[in-house]
């Protein structure tokens, strides 16, 4: 194992407590039935099993619970492996069981009708869709030429927060994806936003009812497929994606090593990525992985923004630093100095 890995995953853990290990699923080559832990939505995991299974036979216990809940699963089961398949809300989750041997690489014959870009280079990992980070604001307080630059250097003129980074995967990619590309100007542009006032909400649910009720005029780090399922229920709500771009975030699936069924994984894999599950993710306002699926209603005109990312093995690399610097001097810092 490379030197320093388990520190990071241990830091992707967060500070996750109070799950339990789950029960039900046999073990053996000859099992029937696949064990798939996956991230959010809840909702797109149960349909997308339902439809599995329905076509299939095979039958799914799920576990679903955010990327943190997952990669803390997957460690305390390390020497008794229960899951087969993963799904994840973050790149760097899945690179990090990468770089400890613990996924089992795949070549399907689908990859040129889904966007290969997404997809680990070495077939350990596939992204079954992606969001992209940027800022949500009230419809009041919209202007389409705000740049992160604004919002973080303490000139916008509203209440804003963030939701944490340590709580929130999609938030914590931002920070990461934010800082790699800007490099120590990222700094003082957070420490100005966090002197105006940028406030941190535990996760993205509370985030976002902060910002319906109007305690908040904005969402530093909002996750774009939430914000656009408010903007279907009929909310007064924008997603803005800054000129310069928004960070891409990936939702990894990928099979485990261990797996005892790796055939009736590979099955899974493969149907989340046909036309028909590609559909159930853009429903939920992802963008799909497969070429031609149409996107939802809600992120219409929206399309594809402009987006800045970051190489998975990279990511993993300034992960634990980058987000251990942002809690000690911008989180939690008591007072926030240059």
């Amino acid at each position: 194992m490379p030197r320093g890995l388990t520190r990071i995953t241990a830091a992707l853990l967060c500070a996750v407590a109070g799950f339990c290990a789950g029960c039900g699923a046999g073990s053996g080559a000859d099992r029937d039935s696949l064990v798939v832990y996956s991230a959010g939505p809840r909702p797109l995991a149960e349909a997308v099993i339902a439809a599995f299974t329905a076509e299939t036979g095979i039958e799914v216990e799920l576990f679903a619970a955010t990327t943190g809940q997952i990669m803390a699963k997957l460690e305390a089961e390390r020497h008794r492996p229960r899951a087969d398949v993963v799904v994840f809300a973050s790149g760097v989750a899945a690179e990090a069981l990468k770089a400890e041997g613990r996924l089992l690489p795949y070549v399907p014959d689908w990859l040129d009708e889904t966007r290969r870009e997404w997809h680990d280079r070495e077939h350990y990992y596939f992204a079954t869709s992606a969001a992209v980070v940027g800022i949500a604001l009230r419809g009041a307080v919209y202007a389409p030429d705000i740049e992160w630059a604004d919002v973080l250097g303490g000139d916008f003129a509203g209440r804003l927060t963030m939701p944490s980074p340590s709580r929130s995967g999609s938030a914590g990619d931002f920070v990461l994806a934010y800082t790699v590309r800007e490099g120590e100007a990222a700094w003082p542009r957070f420490r100005g936003a966090r002197r105006a006032g940028l406030e941190f909400s535990a996760a993205n649910s509370q985030a976002i009812t902060s910002l319906l009720i109007g305690a908040y005029d904005g969402i530093v780090g909002a996750v774009d497929y939430l914000i656009y399922r408010q903007i279907a229920a009929g909310a007064d709500v924008r997603m803005h994606f800054p000129p310069s771009g928004g960070a891409l975030v990936t939702r990894p699936v990928a099979i485990l090593a261990d797996t005892p069924v790796p055939e009736k994984a590979r099955r899974f894999v493969d149907f989340y990525f046909t036309r028909e599950s590609q559909e159930r993710v853009a429903a939920a306002h992802l963008l799909p992985a497969r070429a031609g699926v149409e996107l939802s209603e809600a992120r219409g005109a929206d399309g594809m923004p402009p987006v800045f990312e970051v190489p998975a093995d990279n990511a993993l690399r300034h992960h634990a630093a980058v987000l251990r610097r942002f809690q000690l001097e911008i989180e939690r810092a008591a007072v926030v100095r240059d």
